[in-house]
């Protein structure tokens, strides 16, 4: 089964204020296994870039004045992404402003129309219940390395969470071959009958015997 895990990088928190998307970035994995298809694209968001997105992502609008409108890649982005299974960390942030961006567009595309959407917060949230759910946390968790994560990006960060997804549900599995183990064990011995109508005799041995007797001795020397 073929798998996208997409990302986006934003201009700044909402797009209902105006905040664009400046990078897409996807990696995808079929049959468990990374492959080297994958979808890039640095974007000209067309207005300036909130200094606290800025220190996540490193990008000015000025690294971004020479790049394609979104309009420009939409057809290749549909393409890529089209009929398939879409993964993607806090999933409704991302989907918020890719329709933004296809309404933008005077596109009638929309994620939900375009691909099966799976958010993998929610999938974190079941194998990391006492733990933080977000991407270098669960790297770290699962022993993926991040080391050249030194800002965010669209494409690495659709790789990383591939990788953590795989690990994801290797652990996952594992929790639940745990459990149908010792669901069994509990089976077995829950099922296991024990014929009541046999009668235990356990018979005293020679030495019990003689010890007995001299009990009864003294109890009838103390009378």
């Amino acid at each position: 089964m073929i798998k996208v895990f997409l990302d986006t990088e934003t201009t700044g928190i909402d797009p209902n204020d105006g905040h664009r998307v400046i990078e897409l970035g996807a990696t995808v994995v079929e049959d468990g296994m990374h492959t080297a298809e994958e979808f890039h694209q640095l974007l000209n968001p067309e207005r300036e870039i909130d200094e606290a997105a800025s220190e996540i992502h490193g990008f000015r609008l000025t690294d971004l004045a020479d790049k394609p409108k979104f309009a420009e890649i939409a057809d290749a982005f549909i393409e890529f992404i089209r009929g398939r299974e879409v993964f993607m960390h806090n999933a409704a942030f991302d989907v918020r402003f890719l329709d933004a961006e296809f309404e933008r567009a005077n596109r009638t595309e929309r994620m939900s129309t375009l691909c099966n959407v799976t958010d993998t917060l929610a999938l974190a949230k079941q194998v990391n219940k006492t733990g933080q759910v977000s991407l270098n946390a669960l790297c770290t968790k699962f022993g993926v390395d991040r080391s050249d994560r030194e800002k965010h990006g669209a494409l690495l960060d659709s790789q990383l969470l591939a990788e953590v997804y795989l690990r994801m549900i290797e652990s996952k599995n594992s929790l639940m071959d745990e459990f149908d183990e010792e669901e069994n064990v509990f089976e077995e011995t829950r099922l296991f009958e024990f014929d009541r109508s046999a009668k235990l005799i356990v018979r005293a041995t020679p030495a019990e015997l003689d010890a007995h007797e001299k009990y009864l001795s003294k109890i009838a020397a103390k009378e």
